[in-house]
């Protein structure tokens, strides 16, 4: 949720700057969201593997 407010800070902040210098980070702040991929917690928790999903023994029978 601190990613998700940082964002919001952000784009807030933007309203209040010149149109070069805003449009300049509009570009920055959209990469940057899409570096950061989704901030869902739901997302996160339903994409996320435990450690046994991750490693499977190959001898271990199931």
């Amino acid at each position: 949720m601190a990613v998700e407010r940082f964002f919001a800070d952000a784009e807030e902040r933007l309203n209040n700057l010149d149109n070069e210098r805003r449009q300049r980070l509009e570009e920055r702040l959209e990469l940057a969201r899409a570096i950061m991929g989704s901030i869902d917690p739901l997302d996160f928790i339903e994409n996320w593997q435990a450690p046994d999903e991750r490693y499977r023994s190959k001898y271990r029978e199931d």
